[in-house]
């Protein structure tokens, strides 16, 4: 395989940043990467905006040819039409990859798939996962997704849409997400709704917190809250180990109906590490049944946040 062909694009399109990285295919690894913020405009501006950031990497790799999408939403079975995703409210059913392509006439191939199902290629093949056959894995972003693997094979469901893992529902009673699912997983630790629901905490909470510089407008971010509980903010650790158990909670429900023993979490939200995991661990042993409570195991994911770009490079091979 020549250098060129080894190489190509991915793109991870997030609901607060989109990512692209020149990936070698065979290694697995990100050799130039590049984001911008996402606005929440039409699809057809998001194709634009992807395409001049593309055209940055391509003038400094010109013998790229090949792109690769990871999109949040639903998909169609062919993944060729992007679903009312919750979290671009001007979308309904895009062909996104179609777009871009259309705008790129020097690119040979663009494809897409979930951006969830892209990550968990990628681990399955360079990261936490290789050799597992059963397992989840969640993304903690801006939204939260999901991708089931089923006997070493991404189980896409009736129509391609398995694996939403943020509209498992955690509290009959609770607040909406923007897919109108009530109680949902996502509405909870979803990046934007966890900070939104932590700055409404502090507003009502006589603790001491450091957060509470936030409330004045300043922008809060999961980063912020993990940095409080690192330094030992008690209010900032709270709001992590809740967050953890809707988080274990929702896997509970997974493991039982599925009999899934093993569950991978990346995403910026899952960069807090143990202080969000450890209360996730607690709430899946206690919910599970009891013959699964010695078994069951959440797990890092090993390439972090660079695992949408990685996978979504991954469309591209042969």
């Amino acid at each position: 395989m020549s250098e060129a062909h080894n190489l190509a694009i991915g793109v991870d399109i997030g609901g607060t940043s989109i990512k692209f990285a020149v990936v070698d295919l065979e290694k697995g690894k990100v050799l130039k990467e590049t984001s911008c913020t996402t606005p929440n405009v039409s699809a057809s501006d998001i194709a634009s905006l992807v395409v001049k950031n593309i055209n940055v990497l391509i003038h400094q790799y010109p013998d790229l040819s090949r792109i690769g999408l990871g999109v949040p939403g639903a998909m169609n079975a062919e993944r060729t039409v992007v679903q009312y995703p919750p979290n671009f409210t001007l979308w309904k059913e895009e062909p996104l990859a179609e777009m871009i392509a259309a705008k790129m006439p020097i690119v040979d191939l663009v494809r897409m798939d979930n951006d969830a199902k892209c990550a968990v290629a990628a681990e399955m093949h360079f990261g936490s996962a290789k050799n597992e056959k059963f397992f989840l894995l969640a993304t903690l972003g801006t939204g939260v997704g999901g991708a089931l693997v089923s006997n070493g094979e991404i189980y896409r469901g009736a129509f391609g849409g398995a694996g939403e893992f943020g509209h498992v529902i955690v509290d009959l009673n609770g607040v909406s997400s923007p897919s109108g699912v009530r109680g949902c997983l996502e509405a909870y630790i979803g990046q934007r709704f966890l900070s939104e629901r932590t700055l409404d905490a502090l507003s009502k909470s006589k603790q001491t917190s450091t957060l509470k510089k936030f409330i004045a407008g300043k922008i809060l971010e999961p980063k912020d809250i993990t940095e409080a509980a690192q330094e030992g903010d008690t209010f900032a650790i709270e709001v992590l180990a809740d967050a953890g158990r809707y988080l274990g909670f929702a896997m509970a429900t997974v493991a039982n109906l599925l009999d899934i023993r093993l569950f991978l979490v990346a995403g910026g939200v899952a960069q807090a590490g143990d202080l969000l995991l450890e209360p996730a661990r607690a709430a899946l042993r206690e919910n599970v049944l009891e013959q699964m409570r010695s078994t069951v195991e959440i797990r890092p994911a090993k390439l972090g946040t660079k695992a949408g770009v990685i996978g979504a490079a991954l469309l591209t091979r042969d």
